[in-house]
């Protein structure tokens, strides 16, 4: 339910001639379980406690102890194992040649380790288990100062839930100069407890599943330099994917099942759900996957700077299922959205196999470069949106005071067709596609100084229904129909447009 609050503002011309309200503009004030999940949020994550410094300094002050596994006959999976466990109580450094070792197991990394190759040359192609490099610590005993440098990974096997590298329960992880090739599902998955880690020029190329993924509270993660490429699903997931009550957080083979069956198809939303909290994603580059470059579930304060997203045949970048506070700044997204090599089944599964498909194989029904479903206090600002297949923006359903201002967007409806056209920037609202959804008319978004070129049917198109919007000082030229539509007949405003 949406319940008007209404607030007095002075009108252009420009709105008295479009018809719509001439006294008067409608914020609407949602009833919305996201607002719960933020105040929980925030009284769970924005408190900070104090480090204890001096406990971490004993600990690892002195880890200066090294193994060098130097001959290439010493370069053997009972060596690897056997230096890591020699290092266990103080930790150190293991140093690794040149050249490729097979490993049968998963390689348990314990309390600050720091696992070094050479750059480019050191590989290690992991056999037959579900997780390559294993770095877990428990929910009372986290493991603490662990450091993954210049190694090339493969992991091999069937296709099924599993990952390269996974990390669960750990604080102040850094992975440096990590190369993953052809992971059977995740590249880098990081679940549950994780804090503070840092991603540093990391690449993740055909995985069969999810490039990295982030599940319910990874928090405080910097990823920099990084790449997703040519995966099966997204480039990059994160998550608060809820887990049944019969399932404990630290039952790994009975997550790993569970998520192997549920995953895409997002489980119900709570308000108490811990979720991915305080992203940075900066200078990455998200291209070529067979869905999203950026996927969302619930996230609170992800930011995506400086970014590549490209090529992705599903949405560039999507913040959806009751995210918030996330901000999409100086990126290029470009050529997303084609939908053309979807299976039949998953078209059905987004419902818009009725939709039909065009000459070249591809659905009629395509895909935004940026998507904001039930999402809140979303920036999409400065950044250059061309030529993707659907819309440059869509405000799908529920999205709520966000800010669309100073983008360049250019040249999207790549895919028009007999039965959709797209545009530059759309405020909607859709029939909600499961019962966890919201579906309220978009409302209270600003939408302002942009620059809006090319052959969009109309540069901005407002919806039936939706109320509260502020359109100001956009520069639109090109479109087919209009510089802006309007549906809805009252309830917004257009300043100097």
């Amino acid at each position: 339910m949406l319940r008007p609050i209404i607030i007095k503002h002075r009108i252009s011309s420009k709105l008295l001639s479009s018809k719509l309200s001439t006294s008067k503009l409608v914020l609407a004030q949602p009833e919305w379980a996201l607002f719960e999940r933020m105040e929980y949020a925030d009284r769970l994550y924005n408190h900070p406690t104090p480090i204890n410094y001096t406990n971490q300094q004993k600990q690892f002050g002195k880890r200066r102890q090294t193994i060098i596994v130097i001959a290439e006959n010493d370069f053997t999976e009972n060596t690897l194992v056997s230096a890591n466990k020699s290092l266990k109580n103080n930790g150190g450094e293991i140093h690794l040649p040149a050249g490729e070792l097979i490993l049968e197991n998963s390689l348990n990394i314990t309390q600050g380790i720091c696992l070094k190759g050479i750059d480019g040359r050191t590989e290690l192609v992991f056999k037959d288990c579900e997780y390559g490099i294993s770095i877990q610590g428990t929910a009372g005993n986290k493991l603490d100062q662990v450091e993954i440098h210049n190694i090339r990974l493969y992991h091999q096997g069937d296709n099924r839930f599993c990952a390269a590298l996974f990390a669960s329960h750990t604080r102040a992880l850094q992975l440096e100069n990590v190369d993953i090739i052809s992971p059977r599902a995740v590249g880098i998955l990081l679940a549950d407890q994780v804090y503070q880690t840092k991603i540093i020029n990391c690449r993740v190329h055909y995985a069969g599943l999810v490039g990295f993924m982030f599940i319910r509270d990874v928090n405080e993660t910097l990823m920099t330099n990084c790449t997703a490429e040519y995966c099966q699903q997204s480039g990059i997931f994160l998550t608060d994917l809820k887990l049944p009550d019969d399932i404990d957080p630290l039952d790994f083979s009975g997550q790993l099942e569970y998520t192997h069956h549920t995953i895409g198809n997002f489980a119900p939303f709570a308000v108490d759900d811990p979720s991915p909290y305080r992203t940075d994603i900066i200078d990455c580059v998200f291209s070529h996957n067979r869905k999203m470059g950026i996927t969302t579930d619930g996230v609170a304060y992800l930011r995506v700077i400086n970014c590549v997203i490209a090529h992705n045949d599903c949405e560039g970048i999507t913040i959806d299922n009751g995210a918030w506070g996330c901000s999409i700044q100086n990126c290029h997204i470009f050529n997303n959205g084609w939908r053309g090599i979807q299976h039949a089944a998953e078209l059905g599964a987004d419902y818009v196999s009725e939709m039909g498909l065009m000459d070249d194989g591809s659905s009629k029904a395509k895909l935004p470069g940026v998507s904001l479903d039930n999402a809140a206090y979303t920036r999409v600002e400065s950044n250059h949106i061309e030529c993707n297949w659907g819309d440059g923006i869509k405000l799908v359903r529920a999205a709520y005071e966000s800010s669309i201002s100073g983008n360049l967007i250019e040249n999207n409806n790549r895919g028009v067709n007999d039965r959709f056209h797209y545009f530059g920037i759309l405020v909607g609202v859709a029939k909600r596609q499961h019962c966890n959804q919201y579906d309220f008319a978009s409302c209270n978004n600003y939408i302002g100084k942009n620059t809006i070129l090319g052959e969009h049917f109309s540069g901005i198109h407002l919806m039936k229904h939706v109320t509260g919007n502020i359109v100001e000082k956009n520069n639109i030229s090109g479109a087919s129909c209009q510089s802006i539509e309007i549906h809805a007949l009252f309830g917004n405003m257009l300043v100097d447009t």
